[in-house]
């Protein structure tokens, strides 16, 4: 016969491990979405500002090649008698004194008049002056100095500034090309200036710019790409235009010379109020630490990028793409702690990488691989946790009616465990019984006695679990429960015989119930005693339950064995009457054997018989009182 068994179908993943997989995806998008459109840059941008800042300050970089600006600044403007649009002479006088110093090339970061201005002056003669000057010291300098002018976007007419046709003319006939440029750059977010004004930044995408022909004039073409360089040299001073016009009319040239002889020249404004750009870090002496300077001056840290160690490249999206890969894995595992000290620890290297990188001039910005981590760690705790919920109501609901709510509140809690040592624990053990059940129900039908057992079992449950019990089995019409485990209590003592009188009180209205029925009235009784006993789960792995074992329990059963003999429906051991210190509402009813072990004194309590000594002749009434009084 055949006895081989057919292939099984492979078992489909469970829901939760395919909420795991459709998680990490979800975390695994979401990161290569924030690491390809970099859609977090706030923190980025904060992280290279910062970066840029301290670098200066703990790793400074001396430059080799260093533009020198010549600064229109408030004492120039205050001491000539024409407005900038007439600054054709001081323009051409500027020009001639470069033409005797020697620069490499100069840059014009003004911008060059548009018109001849006829209609400002008085006659035509004056006007053609003006124009005649600023013409004829183009045409001077022109083969001596190779020079940059700037020319200025007008948004209204989205085109740039024309200047007049003679000046744009002379310009063009120098060798390099073109002789005019952008000086327009390009905005982040919150209107800073961090990139290289490149193309893709310019108003009409033009790759000219006045940093690159500047550039350019001196052999150094590339299409420049990147993050201005911060990092390099201190802030920039500047010479005043007015000095630089005193030492061409001293004729003072080796002052000239010793300036600006072989040097890259910038001449801009310097003025507090006028082409004022917000830099990552203060280039100006002049201002101190403030970060919005003069536009000339970020020209000029353009120019010690591109001439010095060069722009700062980005990281490829391609390249960070993989990083947020591997922080998207913090989806995994089930260890909160572990993680987030990996996660921790592995944020803090990819901080350290990109602060080394940046020293190199390498960008790595990790703010989307760190947001990645965080929120598969984050994302998997708060599903971990929803599990968790979860499991715990599955558990509530599965087991509520099988155990007390403290044991299942410390299973839900983890804190009961079939593999867990058992403990010695001093508790107050409860049995309760009801009396003559047996021959009560012979005249019933099994279904009328299970109904009535559970109706009493839900009061009598219902006030041990008030009172902070743990019901630990029913035995037939008998159940047992223990004070002072799994919850640890001040008093067990009290809570126990205080749940015994409620006990009584409950199956009072019960019983009123029963009667309006027409069911048979139920009697019973409850005994206590306190002391050491073995508390845990007591089993196997199939099968186990959370009880106690010891001597407490076997002689608080059989105290509840004399209950009837008594005429008491509770009676305690000394033990617990000494805990709860001996109150008058409990009878002394002396010493009473039990069965398989020696006598001892107990305690009653009836709520139709009063306080010690009034109906029991067994004990006088100040016995109990006497031994209060002993004991204080």
């Amino acid at each position: 016969m055949d006895t081989s068994q057919p292939d099984r179908p492979m078992r489909a993943p469970l829901p939760f491990q395919r909420l795991a997989l459709a998680g990490f995806a979800a975390v695994l998008a979401i990161g290569a979405l924030l690491s390809q459109t970099g859609f977090i840059t706030d923190a980025d941008r904060n992280l290279l500002d910062a970066a840029f800042r301290y670098s200066r300050i703990y790793f400074p970089e001396k430059v080799t090649v260093d533009p020198i600006i010549v600064g229109i600044d408030e004492k120039f403007i205050a001491g000539i008698e024409e407005p900038m649009a007439l600054n054709h002479a001081y323009l051409t006088r500027f020009l001639q004194a470069m033409g005797q110093a020697g620069p490499s090339v100069v840059g014009l970061d003004i911008e060059l008049p548009d018109k001849r201005y006829e209609t400002l002056v008085s006659t035509r003669d004056q006007a053609r002056d003006y124009h005649k000057t600023l013409l004829t010291g183009l045409l001077q300098a022109v083969p001596q100095t190779r020079i940059i002018a700037a020319k200025v976007w007008d948004a209204g007419r989205r085109s740039y500034h024309e200047i007049h046709l003679d000046y744009a003319v002379v310009l063009g006939m120098q060798a390099h090309q073109p002789a005019m440029a952008s000086a327009m750059f390009g905005f982040d977010a919150d209107n800073r200036v961090r990139r290289y004004p490149e193309a893709s930044l310019q108003p009409d995408g033009t790759p000219h710019t006045l940093t690159s022909e500047m550039s350019a004039a001196i052999g150094i073409r590339q299409n420049w790409s990147g993050l201005i360089n911060y990092r390099l040299g201190g802030a920039f001073t500047y010479i005043p235009l007015q000095d630089v016009l005193k030492w061409a009319e001293d004729g003072d040239s080796l002052r000239l010379r010793a300036n600006f002889a072989g040097k890259p020249v910038l001449l801009g404004i310097v003025l507090e109020d006028m082409d004022i750009l917000d830099l990552p870090v203060p280039l100006s002496q002049w201002r101190g630490t403030e970060t919005r300077v003069p536009g000339v001056l970020a020209h000029a840290q353009v120019l010690r990028s591109i001439w010095n160690q060069g722009l700062i490249r980005t990281a490829s999206n391609w390249l960070a793409l993989p990083i947020t890969a591997l922080f998207a894995l913090f989806w995994f595992g089930e260890s909160i702690i572990l993680k987030l000290r990996l996660l921790m620890a592995v944020s803090l290297a990819l901080l350290i990488v990109s602060g080394i990188l940046f020293l190199q001039n390498y960008w790595l910005p990790p703010t989307a691989m760190l947001a990645t981590g965080m929120l598969g760690f984050g994302g998997r705790s708060i599903w971990q946790g929803w599990r968790h919920f979860k499991e715990k109501q599955r558990l509530n609901r599965m087991f509520s009616g099988s155990v007390s709510p403290s044991v299942m509140q410390e299973i839900v809690a983890g804190g009961l465990d079939v593999n867990q040592k058992s403990s010695r624990l001093p508790v107050c053990v409860l049995f309760a019984d009801i009396r003559n059940f047996t021959t009560m129900c012979e005249h019933m039908q099994a279904e009328d006695v299970v109904s009535l057992l559970n109706r009493y079992f839900a009061r009598m449950v219902s006030v041990i679990h008030r009172h902070e019990g743990t019901v630990d089995k029913f035995i037939g019409d008998g159940l047992m429960a223990f004070f002072g485990a799994p919850n640890k209590l001040a008093c067990p003592e009290q809570h126990a015989l205080d749940a015994a009188r409620d006990m009584v009180a409950s199956l009072e209205e019960l019983n009123r119930e029963f009667a309006d029925e027409g069911r048979p009235q139920l009697q019973i009784g409850v005994g206590l005693h306190s002391g050491e006993a073995v508390i845990g789960q007591i089993g196997s792995a199939e099968r186990h339950e959370y009880t106690a074992i010891g001597d407490a329990v076997n002689t608080a059963s059989r105290i509840e064995g004399l209950c009837k003999e008594a005429g008491y429906p509770i009676v305690c051991s000394e033990t617990v009457a000494r805990a709860v210190h001996y109150p008058a509402m409990l009878n002394e009813l002396g010493e009473r054997a039990l069965k398989g072990r020696s006598a001892i004194r107990v305690y009653g309590w009836n709520p139709q018989r009063g306080a010690a000594g009034s109906s029991h002749a067994e004990q006088p009434a100040q016995s109990s009182n006497q031994l209060l009084e002993q004991r204080q």
